[in-house]
């Protein structure tokens, strides 16, 4: 990277001043991040950038050449990473700012994806959703900018501008490609696609599932069989001339499986590390490939924190934490393009297929945090707490409507007791934290009223459900209350028949005068029981 001109280095010193303002923001877990704090640095971080625009247009006009990019622009794009994710640390989600660290890794998931020339529609359909996402977000921020005056937004405004067009005109070139493909073959070239996928996803597994590699083995005999004796797939909407190049990209996909199974398949061992010390190579690529053990070892490492983020982010998660991956990645993609111009990793073919892995890994990492980036709720970190607390009860609530509801009203009363706790911490209708009210009254007020309305349906579902059980026992009751009047008449009618039989008199009298002589203790002594 070059250094800079004299002319630019007050401005230097500047930008250097808020990177240093916002590292340590960033690196201070004991405070919250304010929204009033991102935006008074962010409007010094914009005037810098118009001093900086203004003082290269007069170097221009003087007729000097300019070497760009220098060490200002590095700074500049450090600085907007930063910025960007502390807006959405704030909540700030739907401002133009923050769509900066969005459309950067969205723009490498683009060159990954043009570079290795295997994707499909289901790739690209997300990718399109969030760029005219973003666009309308900087639409109704250059309206809002209009109508406030502010002549420094025009340089958040044209920087944002130029690399959403980057990314569409690469989304577009990709589309293009893709739909060159006749439909017919579409579904072949979808499943070729996630065959490699899931290949190398059992490569970097840290415990590789031997069924897995058995299920992809029969996935791809499948594809195999699809194509004719000379080994060609065929299109009814295209003719075998046209289809050439449609032709070259499914076999290249075809092979590189076929490589991958036949390596996995050699190698007894499943440690990446045997794959590594396998390789026979001069001393010039033995270099080459330690350079790519390690970028593998800090990839892996990085993918598996991510992925474990994705789990854990709601509550371990602090956006501007991204930092620190994003720089990472960039540096080894750096060492990876530069590794890729050496005349040895151009030859071997072995080095490749390390080199492969490399831009799979590193497309995973990038992936995962445009998913965490996308995931980000429009709330304040000094609210994450609280939303967190809410999303847990809502979720409990739905769960217990979704099994038949309640059976009686003490199963509500934790909800009842959480939600008024939470409800308690309001003053005025507003979350009001260290005096400041932070982003997201709107989203917490939404998801406590939600929550309490999922309280009255389940006791709305509740009383029906009593209602239903009382009156099925009342009818239970009646017919009870029938049978038993029917069999106190018939014991009744057996009882006169009973005493209208003809007896011995005499033992009937008998029996009379025998009782007229019973004791007083024998009551007395029934008075026990």
């Amino acid at each position: 990277m070059k250094d800079f001109p004299n002319y630019e280095k007050s401005v230097h010193e500047g930008l250097q001043h808020i990177y240093d303002t916002l590292l340590s923001l960033k690196n201070n877990r004991a405070h919250y991040i304010s929204s009033k704090q991102v935006y008074t640095i962010y409007d010094q971080f914009l005037t810098f950038l118009k001093d900086l625009r203004v003082a290269r247009k007069d170097e221009e006009l003087k007729g000097m050449t300019l070497n760009l990019p220098n060490v200002n622009d590095k700074l500049i794009d450090d600085i907007w990473q930063l910025v960007s994710l502390c807006f959405v640390t704030c909540g700030l989600t739907k401002f133009a700012p923050a769509t900066y660290s969005s459309l950067s890794t969205v723009y490498k998931l683009l060159l990954h994806l043009k570079g290795c020339q295997v994707y499909t529609k289901a790739d690209l359909k997300p990718i399109n959703h969030r760029l005219d996402e973003i666009r309308q977000i900087l639409d109704q921020s250059y309206q809002d900018d209009e109508q406030e005056e502010n002549s420094n937004r025009s340089e958040e405004y044209l920087l944002l501008r130029y690399k959403l067009k980057k990314c569409q005109d690469l989304y577009s070139e990709l589309e293009a490609a893709i739909k060159s493909i006749p439909t017919d073959l579409q579904p072949v070239y979808s499943e070729l696609l996630a065959i490699r996928k899931g290949l190398l996803n059992y490569v970097t597994a840290a415990e590789p599932d031997e069924a897995t590699l058995s299920e992809l083995k029969d996935r791809l005999k499948k594809v195999e069989q699809q194509r004719d004796e000379e080994g060609k797939f065929h299109s009814e909407l295209v003719s075998a001339g046209k289809l050439l190049p449609n032709q070259m990209v499914l076999d290249g996909l075809l092979d590189d499986c076929n490589n991958i199974i036949n390596d996995l398949s050699v190698e007894k061992n499943k440690d990446i590390n045997s794959l590594f010390e396998k390789l026979s190579l001069s001393d010039e690529d033995k270099d080459a490939v330690t350079k790519l053990k390690s970028m593998y070892w800090r990839l892996l490492d990085i993918k598996q924190t991510l992925e474990s983020l994705l789990v854990t982010r709601r509550w371990t998660l602090r956006e501007t934490d991204l930092y620190t991956y994003q720089k990472h990645l960039k540096e080894i993609e750096e060492e990876r393009t530069a590794l890729e111009l050496t005349p040895a990793t151009q030859k071997d073919k072995n080095v490749k297929k390390l080199q492969i892995v490399i831009i799979y890994l590193l497309r995973r990492c990038y992936s995962l945090i445009y998913k965490l980036l996308e995931s980000s709720e429009p709330v304040s970190e000094s609210l994450q707490p609280i939303h967190n607390q809410l999303s847990t009860v809502r979720r409990c609530l739905l769960e217990l409507k979704r099994i038949d509801g309640l059976n009686n009203l003490r199963e509500l009363y934790p909800f009842q007791f959480k939600l008024a706790s939470l409800d308690n911490l309001r003053r005025d209708g507003k979350f009001i934290v260290n005096n400041q009210i932070p982003e997201g009254q709107g989203t917490l007020n939404a998801l406590l009223a939600e929550c309490f309305d999922i309280l009255h349906e389940l006791k709305i579902e509740l009383e029906e459900k009593e209602d239903n059980r009382n009156s099925s026992e009342e009818d239970v009751t009646d017919e009870e209350d029938k049978m038993s009047d029917d069999e106190v008449e018939l014991k009744r009618s057996r009882f006169v028949g009973f005493n209208e039989a003809d007896y011995d008199r005499a033992s009937q009298s008998s029996c009379v005068s025998d009782s007229e002589y019973v004791s007083d203790s024998e009551y007395e002594g029934n008075d026990y029981y």
